[in-house]
């Protein structure tokens, strides 16, 4: 419990003092004024698209092209080991000793909740307008966290919600906490904000806040559970891949500095290092991890670090395919604003933006880690 403590106060000094310390010694009141504002009402006070930092960059495609480049580098070695062609019958896993279940009663709960929530998020109904930015997101995520846990109970007979029941729901308050810190550093980047929030009082936008970013981990921590049932995320795949040595020099000093380059640099350089806001807090985490002796996602013998790893970034990118797609007819939606790079846009999201899920699922896989090894460590076979 001790080293629980220890862990929460120095993320909370890092993620928060670190920018905020670069920003006082910076003495610029633009970047103050963006930190502060709060609730993000950028059509209200005029901090609009153009005038962000992030629009001041066009596009230029040696960034595009370099940002492609890295994260397909960076997933070569783990999407070659799960398209490879692997015996059926090796390990545990295969498909003909699958042992399934029915599809629960709280599935279809959550399918026709799903339906009714994506109906009410898009059609913009006359009668539910002043209520809309309030009731659309959280029913849809809702509705999804129950199908996603109903298919997982069908394809292997359990799922985090049946077989982990009050942990799980420990994610919901943790999910809360945890996106919290990227809404805060976002603040010095500007690479998203927020419209159709203007008539909510800060208490008001708190709140609903708070409720809707809980969704966040239950719902990635599900879709990866799901995905462990699947052949190409089994973790014999990864089992010639080995551990980080997380205790090594080497790897102290690269989390050290790229914690570092990140947190300072989304304040002094924006334009340049916003790509580390989603690697930052993972390298600050893992480092604390280290320093305090505690057991890391990137320490698991045989292979499993990989692909717990793996199925965790598809994971995201599965839930922010989920998210771009409801946010984009929505009455109360995010827009980016990403430099360099915004161009060939998804939704709302431009397409190497989506490269940022991948880092953040693998966030998700520690926190959920962190607060309970069994939802990850459970084995939803498939």
């Amino acid at each position: 419990m001790k080293k629980r403590i220890a862990h929460v106060l120095l993320l909370l000094a890092i993620l928060l003092g670190v920018p905020a310390l670069c920003a006082w010694l910076s003495g610029s009141t633009e970047i103050w004024e963006g930190v502060k504002s709060f609730p993000p009402r950028t059509e209200d006070w005029g901090f609009h698209p153009e005038k962000l930092w992030n629009h001041r960059c066009p596009f230029s495609w040696p960034w595009f092209a370099g940002m492609a480049v890295f994260t397909f580098a960076s997933l070569r070695p783990l999407v070659r080991r799960a398209i490879r062609r692997f015996p059926e019958s090796a390990g545990p896993q295969n498909r003909k000793g699958r042992k399934g279940g029915r599809f629960p009663w709280w599935g279809w709960a959550g399918l026709a909740e799903l339906a009714v929530a994506w109906t009410f998020c898009w059609a913009k109904f006359p009668f539910c307008r002043a209520i809309q930015p309030h009731i659309s997101y959280m029913p849809l995520w809702v509705g999804y966290i129950l199908v996603v846990n109903a298919l997982c109970v069908l394809r292997s007979g359990t799922s985090p919600l049946t077989a982990r029941p009050l942990p799980y729901l420990l994610t919901f308050p943790a999910s809360s906490l945890f996106w919290w810190f990227f809404e805060y550093l976002n603040r010095y980047v500007w690479n998203w904000y927020y419209l159709g929030v203007s008539q909510m009082s800060a208490v008001e936008y708190t709140f609903y806040a708070t409720v809707c970013f809980s969704s966040v981990l239950p719902a990635v921590t599900a879709t990866a559970a799901l995905l462990h049932t699947f052949e190409p995320f089994r973790d014999e795949r990864f089992s010639d891949l080995k551990p980080v040595r997380m205790r090594s020099w080497r790897t102290v000093a690269l989390l050290s500095a790229t914690a570092a380059l990140g947190l300072a640099g989304i304040v002094f350089i924006p334009r340049y290092t916003f790509p580390l806001l989603w690697l930052s807090p993972l390298f600050a985490f893992l480092l604390i991890q280290t320093l305090l002796g505690e057991p890391c996602i990137l320490e698991i013998p045989g292979g499993r670090n990989w692909s717990l790893v793996f199925r965790f970034a598809c994971a995201a990118l599965v839930c922010g395919l989920c998210w771009e797609t409801w946010n984009y007819y929505a009455v109360a939606k995010w827009v980016y604003s990403v430099p360099f790079v915004h161009r060939f846009q998804i939704w709302e999201m431009p397409l190497v933006g989506f490269a940022g899920y991948l880092p953040f699922g693998t966030e998700c896989a520690a926190i959920t880690a962190w607060i309970c090894p069994d939802l990850i460590e459970a084995k939803w076979r498939g």
